[in-house]
């Protein structure tokens, strides 16, 4: 299960992979050599990553968390695996603020507010890269951030942080 693709290849899968929306993030990761698990972890755990048995690492993802959490988590999980493989460790769990936990099954202490950020700025710019947005924008006239999330794959909560618009969550009726 050792992982073959070194650092120039990482960076040409991922920009390969980002060329078309939506980002196939779980294709992604395969091809990097990082399998993604989905399971059953607890609601304040979205996703781990941590050494396969085999060589290499492996990602988990809550199975039971939204479809655009699950992709941006994957996403979160690879930013770690491209910046952080030294700092990995036995693992690394992120919870529902995309912060290593603390609690459970990994306290992984080398990994702080600044690796978190780092891996969520990666999961954003791989999943919603600016330059395809623009291109939408000016070729197709679409700003509204709630249609470019469904594009895109993602929340859009993640699409107005990444344009740079405020997100004020429209009230739900019964």
């Amino acid at each position: 299960m050792t992982s073959k693709v070194g650092p120039s290849q990482k960076l040409a899968l991922v920009n390969h992979f980002r060329r078309n929306v939506p980002v196939d993030v779980e294709g992604l990761s395969f091809a990097l050599g990082v399998p993604v698990n989905y399971i059953e972890l607890p609601d304040d755990i979205s996703g781990m990553i941590e050494p396969h048995p085999l060589g290499g690492y492996q990602i988990f993802i809550n199975r039971k968390h939204p479809f655009t959490r699950q992709r941006f988590t994957i996403a979160h999980e690879l930013g770690h695996y491209i910046h952080h493989a030294n700092l990995i460790g036995s693992g690394i769990g992120d919870d529902r603020a995309y912060r290593s936990a603390d609690t459970g099954r990994y306290k992984n202490t080398v990994v702080g507010p600044k690796q978190e950020t780092e891996a969520n700025r990666f999961a954003a710019t791989l999943l919603m890269p600016l330059e395809t947005i623009h291109a939408i924008q000016h070729r197709e006239g679409i700003n509204d951030p709630s249609v470019l999330a469904k594009r895109f794959g993602g929340s859009e909560h993640a699409m107005h942080i990444r344009m740079g618009v405020p997100y004020e969550p429209q009230p739900s009726f019964l």
